[in-house]
């Protein structure tokens, strides 16, 4: 899994980059900012869940409120400082933020069903 991380990051990475230098227009690095943040977002959820998973009940509620706080405050502080200081970037940043999260959901969801195939072949 680290490695179809790794190359989704890099690539989508690469891809903004290539379209703010091809059409010279700096408010798409809103949208590298926000690509990198959806991403880490998404990620952040899953391990969390999957470590919150094991737990009681009640811990468990408690560790995902605390952790989904923490994630939105994170998101919050990013989305702050960018409309302080480049607050042309929001629109990009925002558009990043929801295709971080999408191409980030894809990898995880196809590792989660690979791994339960590949569960179900070996039992």
């Amino acid at each position: 899994m680290i490695k179809r991380i790794f190359i989704a990051l890099w690539s989508g990475t690469a891809c903004i980059l290539l379209g703010t230098v091809l059409t010279d227009h700096q408010a798409f690095l809103g949208s590298l900012i926000g690509y990198w943040v959806g991403f880490g977002y998404t990620l952040w959820s899953h391990r969390e869940t999957l470590r919150s998973s094991e737990l009681d009940i009640q811990t468990a509620i408690k560790r995902v409120r605390r952790s989904f706080i923490k994630r939105l405050g994170v998101v919050t502080l990013i989305v702050v400082a960018v409309a302080r200081f480049q607050e042309s970037w929001l629109p990009s940043l925002a558009l990043g933020v929801a295709i971080g999260m999408i191409v980030s959901f894809i990898i995880v969801a196809i590792h989660q069903i690979s791994g339960e195939r590949g569960d179900k072949k070996s039992a």
